[in-house]
């Protein structure tokens, strides 16, 4: 089993920020999916980097990229709150969370949208 996580990564620093992974404590397993559109198949494949502009943000969402969470440890009730690590490439790891919503018409995208702020300054960074 796993679900699908949305939202808007948001780099507030004023350099370029990579995202290289991503876990959860509740999850087996996360990764960082992007859906392509090949020949008219949608095709998904995992991002290895993700890269965010300074001052930049990215949107993840359906059709488009997305979290897979994989594997959780135990049932998520609708409006509980879900925490996933992401990591960047200098090592730091910002915590983030996440909104459980009620399934939608695909059963796999049952996370709602949240929002998170990376920032080298931010309280929540930890090295």
């Amino acid at each position: 089993i796993s679900l699908a996580g949305y939202a808007v990564l948001t780099n507030t620093g004023s350099t370029k920020l990579s995202v290289v992974g991503a876990s959860a404590p509740g999850f087996t397993k996360v990764e960082m999916h992007e859906t392509l559109m090949d020949h008219g198949i949608a095709k998904m494949r995992a991002i290895e980097k993700l890269e965010i502009a300074a001052k930049g943000n990215v949107e993840f969402m359906p059709s488009g990229k997305h979290f897979m969470l994989i594997g959780p440890k135990s049932a998520l009730r609708v409006g509980e709150m879900v925490t996933v690590n992401l990591k960047d490439s200098s090592g730091c790891v910002t915590l983030t969370q996440f909104k459980v919503g009620a399934p939608t018409a695909k059963p796999a995208e049952a996370i709602d949208h949240s929002t998170m702020n990376h920032s080298e300054m931010s309280h929540s960074m930890h090295h």
